[in-house]
């Protein structure tokens, strides 16, 4: 019987030295976007009620 031996490569082997500083600052930049998506839609929401209680008044007022 034969002994067959294969090296699994790593993500080591496929992405190294400037390439792979790359590509970790690409995906935390990455990250950093998808985590202040929801500040950002707050912030909409929140202007938008500003918004909508400045009408409020404007109709309210004689």
């Amino acid at each position: 019987m034969r002994v067959l031996r294969i090296k699994v490569p790593t993500l080591d082997d496929f992405v190294s030295g400037e390439t792979g500083r790359h590509l970790l600052r690409a995906y935390k930049e990455i990250l950093h976007v998808f985590a202040s998506i929801p500040e950002r839609q707050i912030r909409k929401i929140e202007e938008f009620e500003k918004e909508l209680e400045e009408r409020r008044k404007r109709r309210s007022e004689p």
